[in-house]
């Protein structure tokens, strides 16, 4: 999929932690198929044409009360976001995602940290849902253990993942310092326990069976040019299929 647009999005703060937004763009995308494309991408060229017009309108509230956007180790944080693909263009649908995060601090150094995110889409005016708007899940930043993106509904042909319309994310964190380096917020080790899965229509997929779980360890630093993440992660639940992955990295947000 190759996806070419522009949006424009303003906020507008309500209070010390409260910011709506609003927005709207276009979005080109264009699916180039061969025979190696999975089934499901193909069937959606065949009914709606291998080039789709979007022009989705956006409204987002999120609330930030945490003590630190970098290195969190009290407060919550809190977004929700609504997308409706607007009868001007090709497609009409409507996406709606919800995140929260809470982190609390029990000891010095020693964090604990919550976050769970879901996502919901629906295709309207008897369309399905866009296959290019599809959530994905697995790998760092949603569930450790398993490959980026591996999760939920696999083509049925090819056995390549192809998202869902339905998400669910979970994970819990303990932030400890590194042995060693006494308090020090910019360094630091953690383990984790990750929970979700993607679900769509059945169609021509195979997969999801149910949340993925996975565990493991890693090392927190924030570096010169953000916050990176390294990662030691195994999956508890195993089912046929499933990809996994056991070192991954991450930059740029905590969770």
């Amino acid at each position: 999929i190759i996806t070419a647009g522009g949006d424009l999005k303003f906020g507008i703060p309500f209070s010390e932690v409260d910011t709506v937004y609003f927005g709207a763009g276009f979005e080109q995308n264009r699916l180039d198929i061969d025979s190696n494309t999975p089934k499901s991408y193909r069937d959606y060229v065949t009914d709606f044409g291998r080039v789709s017009n979007n022009i989705p309108v956006t409204v987002a509230w999120s609330r930030d009360a945490r003590d630190s956007a970098l290195v969190p180790s009290r407060g919550y944080f809190t977004q929700a976001n609504a997308e409706y693909g607007t009868p001007a263009g090709a497609t009409q649908y409507y996406k709606a995602d919800l995140q929260a995060q809470y982190y609390y601090s029990f000891a010095r150094g020693f964090v604990l940290g919550l976050n769970l995110q879901g996502g919901y889409g629906r295709g309207l005016a008897g369309k399905p849902f866009p296959i290019f708007k599809n959530y994905y899940a697995g790998g760092i930043g949603s569930v450790r253990g398993y490959e980026p993106s591996s999760l939920g509904p696999r083509d049925a042909t090819t056995g390549d993942p192809i998202g869902g319309s339905k998400m669910v994310v979970g994970n819990i964190e303990l932030t400890f310092p590194l042995p060693g380096t006494g308090y020090d917020r910019t360094l630091r080790v953690f383990t984790f326990l990750d929970g979700g899965n993607v679900w769509g229509e059945l169609g021509n997929s195979v997969g999801a069976n149910g949340l993925r779980y996975g565990a493991g360890v890693g090392l927190a630093w924030i570096s010169p040019i953000g916050p990176l993440k390294l990662s030691l992660g195994f999956p508890v639940t195993k089912h046929e299929g499933d990809k996994y992955q056991k070192f991954q990295f991450q930059i740029g947000t905590a969770f």
